[in-house]
């Protein structure tokens, strides 16, 4: 196995970590004071060996001074650059690879090119706090191997979490962030055998939401009318018009993607997962919302400085969005504010069941404390929405799967796509939910907002003022 790489990253890398049995740590490594020689030692696992190097710094045995700290952040940050040139020498036993060392490869050659590392990192950290606290109760096996990775060390796991308010999804998300390495370890030949990771009880609960017309209507009409939740509207009509997973949707690339009447929600450079992306037409009142996109489609957009403005430069300035969740639950609470009626957002509560609210906002010159609101949905939920309107339409199982990247049928696997039927009762459905959200709202569709008949649609709108 190779040296082993800093599992830590960003600023919490640079500057080093206390762990919980007092020592100060960076990645793998820790620094430990000898008091027989007034010598902070810098310390690691070699297998199931410690092994130190000496700084030559004293300065008591208390918290390490900070000559020690940048001994150690030099030391780390040379054999992190030796480390990625060290490559694999073949697959061992899991009781003689470290969880640490593992995550660390997985996390530098896999999660480290995918489009939103971030969702793992935030979980490896989490997993690296239970891994202190159990050591601090002296409860973690030393070292901490693949093989150690028990049924009730995930039990502990679960119950730590739980006692933390967490929800079932969130608790599997982070376990795996503990499955991936092991499971990229086997498939990479890094290990001869790996345990199976239990997964969690109810993070596979039926999401009954799904939102009517209406609703859909005073959500597209709440991101249409704010110029920096644009990109939440277009959002949406990708995801209701092609019945997109969000993350491709996110990721999807104009120039790459689309083309011909049809997008490829895989990469060119993309390998088909478990969760498929599909090839899907694009339907009448999607395609003018298209016209003209180039590069990253889902783009948030902010205004400039008034310097900047007054210098001549532009208006807006725009970037790529890897997460909508902030701004979705944006326009959810905006919805929610004009039409509160169609029961949009709720008022939060507390871990014991009460309502929360937020105290007066003097600059405002509020004087009475106000609910703090919390959107009901998320932007799967249109997702769900959609999936449940194309099987109340009747549209063939087998064609709401293949646009849902549910089977192979429609995702790359074939040249199905290039057929003129391809995938007609979805698009026919689609453009049935567009009119049907067309006696709500104009907003859906972009060209013809001040006509009483639309040609490319036939879906029927009212005429703005």
């Amino acid at each position: 196995m190779p040296s082993r790489p800093a599992t830590r990253t960003g600023k919490r890398a640079k500057r080093g970590t206390a762990a919980a049995d007092g020592r100060f740590e960076l990645g793998p490594f820790w620094l430990w004071y000898r008091a027989d020689r007034d010598d902070w030692n810098i310390c690691w696992l070699d297998g199931r060996t410690t092994r130190r190097t000496s700084t030559g710094i004293g300065g008591g045995g208390g918290a390490p001074p900070e000559d020690a700290k940048e001994s150690l952040a030099d030391h780390w940050t040379a054999w992190r650059a030796n480390a990625k040139t060290i490559q694999p020498v073949g697959p061992l036993a899991p009781g003689d690879v470290l969880i640490a060392e593992l995550t660390a490869m997985w996390i530098q050659q896999h999660v480290a090119n995918l489009e939103a590392p971030s969702r793992y990192l935030d979980s490896v950290e989490v997993l690296e706090t239970f891994w202190a606290h159990m050591r601090a109760k002296r409860l973690l096996p030393d070292p901490l191997t693949v093989l150690s990775i028990t049924n009730g060390l995930i039990d502990a796991f679960i119950a730590w979490r739980s006692e933390q308010g967490v929800s079932a999804p969130t608790i599997s998300r982070d376990i795996a962030a503990l499955r991936g390495p092991i499971n990229w370890g086997m498939k990479n030949n890094h290990l001869t055998a790996a345990p199976r990771i239990k997964e969690v009880k109810g993070r596979k609960k039926r999401k009954e939401l799904e939102w009517s017309p209406e609703q859909v209507a005073a959500i597209l009409d709440a991101a249409a009318a704010d110029e920096q939740r644009r990109h939440i509207h277009l959002f949406a009509m990708i995801n209701l018009s092609t019945h997109g997973r969000t993350e491709a949707i996110l990721e999807l690339d104009a120039d790459t993607q689309i083309r011909q009447g049809l997008i490829y929600f895989l990469r060119p450079d993309e390998e088909q997962t478990r969760k498929r992306r599909a090839i899907v037409p694009i339907c009448p009142t999607l395609a003018p919302w298209l016209d003209g996109v180039t590069g990253k489609v889902i783009r948030y957009r902010t205004p400039t400085s008034a310097k900047t403005r007054a210098g001549g430069g532009a208006d807006w300035f725009e970037r790529p969005t890897a997460n909508i969740a902030n701004g979705f639950e944006g326009v959810l609470l905006a919805a929610h504010a004009a039409r509160p009626d169609l029961g949009l957002a709720q008022q939060a509560t507390d871990s014991d069941g009460k309502p929360v609210w937020l105290e007066p906002r003097k600059k405002l010159g509020e004087t009475k404390r106000r609910p703090k609101m919390v959107g009901i949905g998320t932007p799967n939920t249109l997702r769900h929405t959609i999936h449940t309107w194309h099987k109340r339409q009747g549209v063939p199982e087998a064609q709401i799967d293949a646009a849902a990247g549910h089977s192979e049928q429609g995702t790359g696997a074939s040249y199905t796509h290039l057929r003129p039927e391809y995938l007609r009762e979805f698009t026919a459905s689609t453009e049935a939910f567009w009119q049907a959200v067309g006696e709500f709202t104009d907003t859906h569709l972009r060209y013809q907002r001040d006509t009483n008949v639309v040609a490319l649609t036939g879906a029927r709108v009212r005429r703005t003022a």
